[in-house]
């Protein structure tokens, strides 16, 4: 923003990689926060474009850390065994505990978790999960309680 007087809003404010499709909703995210800081600030363009750039910033930064993420997982991983088997683990775990575990893919499409949070939610869901998916038998175990067990003792 500048002057208080001009703002870039959607995709002239999110330039990125078109590797997550969040785009228009990115924009619609705009246009909400702008919105309520509107109200909040009572028009006062100043402040509101002031806050309107303090937070947004980390989910413009967090969509960009996203869209890349996610063009490395399709050219990377999504015909891989193994990573096929860490998406069945997922999915068994946001079931049975949605509280506790939402995979990153549906904490972006499928919530209004800011894109800032859902980027920091979803690296510590992969550490947990590389930790998982490293051991040996894990082909065997995958199912069992003693993953599920761990795998919620690790979730802060």
């Amino acid at each position: 923003w500048t002057k208080g007087k001009t703002a870039l809003l959607g995709d002239a404010a999110h330039a990125t990689v078109p590797f997550y499709g969040q785009g228009m909703n990115a924009s619609f995210e705009d246009c909400t926060v702008l919105y309520e800081l509107m109200l909040k600030h009572n028009e006062n363009w100043q402040a509101v474009f002031k806050e309107y750039q303090e937070t947004r910033k980390k989910d413009g930064d967090a969509i960009q850390d996203l869209s890349l993420h996610n063009y490395y997982v399709m050219r990377d991983y999504v015909g891989d065994p193994m990573f096929l088997l860490q998406k069945k683990i997922e999915a068994k775990l946001m079931a049975k505990y949605p509280e506790k575990w939402m995979p990153l893919y549906s904490q972006v499409t499928f919530s209004n978790i800011p894109y800032s949070t859902a980027w920091e939610v979803g690296q510590k869901q992969d550490a947990i999960m590389k930790k998982v998916m490293d051991k040996p038998t894990i082909n065997d175990i995958w199912d069992s309680e003693e993953i599920e067990r761990e795998i919620l003792s690790l979730i802060s």
